[in-house]
């Protein structure tokens, strides 16, 4: 198929589009382990408090806009979870956001070769 002076083939169309929808997913990504990364240096804050305290003190918890009394040995497991809950999280978003990177990397210096190809054509 002919294509009009100066004008992508199909293909390279293609690929362009695909490095734009690779940037999107790398942005979400960014921002998604940005707020996972905020999250457990709350849950992080949160534990090194309550180790401070003992298990006798009173201690609250937030359920939605109410404070709640709890358990101190409670509170200490929930956050625990919720902090090896976010590592885990965050272990695989770093994973996907190398394997994005990489393909990023790939069909940019593929687009880049196909542009200077069509350059000399």
């Amino acid at each position: 198929m002919a294509t009009r002076e100066g004008e992508l083939p199909p293909s390279l169309q293609q690929q362009i589009l695909r490095l734009q929808q690779l940037q999107q997913t790398l942005n979400i990504i960014l921002v998604e382990r940005q707020r996972l990364e905020s999250e457990l240096l709350e849950v992080k804050n949160a534990l090194q408090e309550l180790e401070r305290v003992t298990d006798a003190a009173i201690v609250y918890k937030a359920v939605g806009p109410v404070l709640v009394q709890s358990s101190r040995e409670k509170l200490l497991q929930e956050l625990n979870e919720k902090k090896e809950l976010a590592e885990t999280r965050l272990k695989i978003l770093e994973k996907q956001e190398q394997r994005t990177r990489s393909q990023l990397d790939t069909l940019q210096k593929e687009i880049q070769s196909a542009l200077a190809e069509k350059k000399l054509s």
